[in-house]
């Protein structure tokens, strides 16, 4: 095709121009002149006869190598030698050819007498084994690079869901096994994998699976190849893909004037690097009056005249890509004669012969400034320059190459230009490519076959969170953090206590407080009518150690106020269970007493005179009292309790153990026994004179503690309420004690203070008169 010929014959060109300007520039290699000898690359036999013509001795006297001028007999070719330091072929060094496969070949020719090859589209990465190929440098980044392009455009939109299909030859199946390689390494998943197959049934197959599979495909291929997919991608009508195509093929005019080709999709293609050479259009456009008869330019008119074309048409395509990298080539080698000759200003030192092992060591240290670009070659011989991305774009009744990005090796960097692109169907969203849509935030990926890009999504449950680096599992929390179900990350626990700016913390304290000032309130008033029968009546003496018992146990409040610590811990129950137990002790005995006198001290006089002979209500008092010592003292000699952190939710609870659960349990079930025993006396004496009758006030007061003792029991057993042991601790000691204070000694300082004419002998020996039918009761 003629584009196509365009490209070569600007290739040839850009090769003349860069050795006309060389030659003309009296800084570079002054008083040198570069010339060349041109050959083509038909076939390998051909290439084989040119590289040994090319590495022919020069007629020119060598040490030890017969020439015309020592052997008469002398035919042109390879001479056979031991040694070729001192060997001077045709040529001293090569620039081309295109074709990684002829490259190779001729490639191993020129590195045993180490000639320089600078080729400008040969990219396979076979060439950068330096052993194999010692002489070779290229001035096209290798495939490796344009792999890396590929997978980097992938990742750049998102697909992870593609297929990737190469040619039969060793450029695809090398180049497409590097693009997956590098795009799994990178976590995109590779549906389908194949090499384009020359018989069309099976192309038709494998185009169909395509299709039905993904939305984006790599091809890595050569031009015939890509040219025989394409043609049947539009007879089979797929349209609505996205093609991210090589370099070989990513600017072939060839291709893009295949009817129909407009519509199969987004085509992306890695290009070789655009390049400025000032004055090549002008260069092309000269006239070749001035050519001899038969030269190149007038050969190369004759092949574009038949198109109607010739280098001052507009039509005319001009190449700046792979001439460019011809015109890079020969600036190469004459910076490196540059180093050679050692060259100044305005000459160069002439030595007698320069040998080609010579300038290839100078080429491997050659650096210099092209375009305002530096050059050089690395240690496999491969030059900086990078890739275009370019997009086929429809214009009119043709496609335009337009160039939408750059890829640059040295910096894994690529840059596009996104509102360049034309998506399929004329979306201006990229379009998608996934197995699976991406899990939501707090989700984990459950794997659905052999494809890790194929899955189910789950939420984390609670007390985990998806951790970034591992998307298939859900990591737990800290033990000091929580998250909810669905996380992407923990957060701190509240620490959670009975601290004094809580504001329950100071209803707990006003209570403690306001029953504080009524124990002491109603001693005050007990001691001051101690003598009245309403104070006999309800214990005498005994009530005081009943109220110092409740100072006690409203004083026990600020012992579970702020962080738990082992001696508050160890002492919070048993001051409690101490004082409350005497308290009860005392209503027990009198209870008992009053029962005793009214229904028992009849029949059973002399248990109740040797009751009263003994000091009975003081011991059993006593008695009770050291036994819930001893419990007390057991319970924390076998396990004390000690600080514990409870974990609920999003709460860090700071409580204290129960320590030894069985120590405990007797404690707590004596003070629950002694509750009711209480409660049973009362029951009993409900029929007693009301003055000595204070069966539905013990009655109601034993009845709250119940309560109270299955609120804190069920907050002991049920996790859920565990953080709240210690509220219902405080709560349950200021209305054990507040329950006696109102049910036992409220209404008797209401009699004393507000009906005094209750409190009277002569009152209490009426009622009790009442009750035995009007007589009053012996005094013997």
């Amino acid at each position: 095709e003629v584009v196509e010929g365009d490209r070569l014959v600007n290739s040839v060109k850009a090769m003349r121009f860069a050795v006309e300007e060389i030659n003309s520039d009296r800084r570079l290699l002054p008083g040198v002149r570069l010339g060349y000898n041109i050959a083509d690359t038909c076939f390998q036999s051909v290439d084989v006869q040119t590289t040994l013509h090319f590495l022919s001795a020069r007629h020119l006297p060598s040490p030890g190598i017969p020439t015309p001028a020592t052997n008469t007999d002398y035919q042109p070719g390879v001479p056979i030698s031991s040694n070729y330091t001192s060997y001077q072929p045709n040529v001293i060094a090569i620039i081309g050819p295109a074709s990684t496969t002829i490259t190779v070949t001729i490639a191993r020719f020129l590195g045993y007498f180490l000639v320089p090859l600078i080729s400008y589209a040969a990219s396979g990465e076979v060439l950068g084994n330096r052993i194999r190929f010692p002489s070779f440098f290229r001035t096209i980044p290798n495939d490796i690079k344009q792999a890396e392009a590929m997978a980097l455009l992938i990742q750049e939109f998102g697909w992870n869901w593609i297929a990737a299909v190469g040619s039969d030859n060793e450029y695809g199946r090398q180049g497409i096994n590097k693009v997956v390689e590098l795009v799994t390494g990178a976590g995109t998943c590779v549906a389908y994998q194949a090499i384009i197959p020359s018989s069309r049934p099976e192309l038709v197959h494998m185009l169909n699976e395509i299709s039905a599979s993904v939305n984006v495909t790599v091809l890595f291929s050569s031009r015939l190849a890509t040219e025989r997919l394409f043609r049947v991608l539009t007879e089979l009508n797929v349209t609505g893909k996205v093609w991210i195509i090589s370099e070989t093929v990513a600017l072939s005019e060839d291709i893009a004037r295949i009817p129909g080709v407009a519509a199969v999709g987004t085509v992306l293609g890695i290009a070789i690097k655009e390049g400025h050479m000032e004055g090549f259009r002008e260069f092309l456009a000269k006239g070749a009056a001035s050519e001899p008869r038969g030269s190149c330019d007038q050969e190369c008119r004759r092949l574009l005249a038949p198109a109607g074309r010739s280098a001052e048409s507009p039509e005319y395509h001009v190449d700046t890509r792979v001439s460019y990298n011809v015109y890079v080539a020969v600036y190469a080698m004459a910076h490196a004669l540059h180093q050679l000759l050692q060259c100044e200003q305005d000459r160069c030192y002439h030595p007698r012969a320069v040998y080609p092992w010579q300038l290839l060591s100078s080429l491997k240290k050659v650096r210099f400034l092209l375009s305002n670009e530096t050059f050089y070659f690395d240690e496999t011989g491969d030059g900086p320059s990078g890739f275009d991305i370019v997009t086929w774009q429809s214009q009119g009744h043709g496609i335009h190459f337009q160039t939408i990005g750059s890829y640059l090796p040295l910096t894994h960097q690529l840059d596009i230009d996104r509102s360049l692109i034309h998506w399929p169907h004329n979306s201006t969203y990229v379009p998608v490519s996934h197995c699976s849509e991406s899990c939501g935030p707090g989700q984990r990926r459950i794997p659905r076959g052999f494809h890790s890009c194929c899955f189910d999504c789950e939420d984390c449950p609670a007390g985990t969170f998806r951790n970034q680096s591992d998307p298939y599992e859900c990591a737990a929390c800290p033990w000091w953090q929580w998250s909810p179900a669905q996380s992407e990350r923990c957060l701190d626990r509240a620490v959670q206590y009975l601290s004094w700016q809580n504001p329950l913390t100071v209803l707990l304290l006003l209570a403690a407080n306001s029953g504080l000032a009524l124990t002491v309130t109603i001693s005050v008033v007990f001691a001051w009518q101690l003598d009245s029968p309403v104070v006999k009546s309800a214990g005498g003496r005994m009530c005081f150690a009943m109220l110092a018992s409740m100072l006690c146990g409203f004083s026990c409040v600020y012992l579970f106020i702020g962080k738990p610590s082992t001696t508050l811990c160890r002492v919070q129950h048993p001051i409690f269970a101490i004082s409350f137990s005497l308290c009860l002790s005392c209503i027990l005995v009198r209870s008992f007493q009053i029962v005793s006198i009214f229904k028992m001290a009849s029949s059973l006089p002399r248990a109740y005179k040797f009751w009263l002979r003994y000091s009975g209500p003081g011991l059993f008092v006593v008695l009770s009292t050291a036994l819930q010592l001893t419990m007390c003292v057991a319970w924390l000699v076998a396990e004390p309790p000690s600080p514990r952190t409870l974990l609920t939710g999003s709460i860090i609870a700071l409580d204290c153990s129960t320590g030894n659960v069985a120590g405990l349990a007797l404690s707590f079930l004596y003070i629950v026994l002694l509750t009711g025993a209480c409660f049973l006396l009362a029951y009993i004496g409900r029929d007693l004179p009301e003055n000595y009758n204070e069966a539905k006030f013990i009655a109601f007061s034993m009845t709250l503690c119940f309560v109270y003792y299955i609120l804190y029991m069920a907050s002991l057993v049920t996790p859920t309420q565990q953080v709240y042991t210690s509220s219902i601790r405080t709560f349950l000691t200021i209305n054990s004690a507040a329950s006696v204070a109102l049910g036992y000694f409220l209404p008797k300082c209401y009699i004393i203070l507000f009906q005094p004419q209750l409190n009277t002998a002569a009152h209490f020996q009426s009622c009790i008169a009442h009750r035995r039918g009007g007589s009053l009761p012996d005094k013997h």
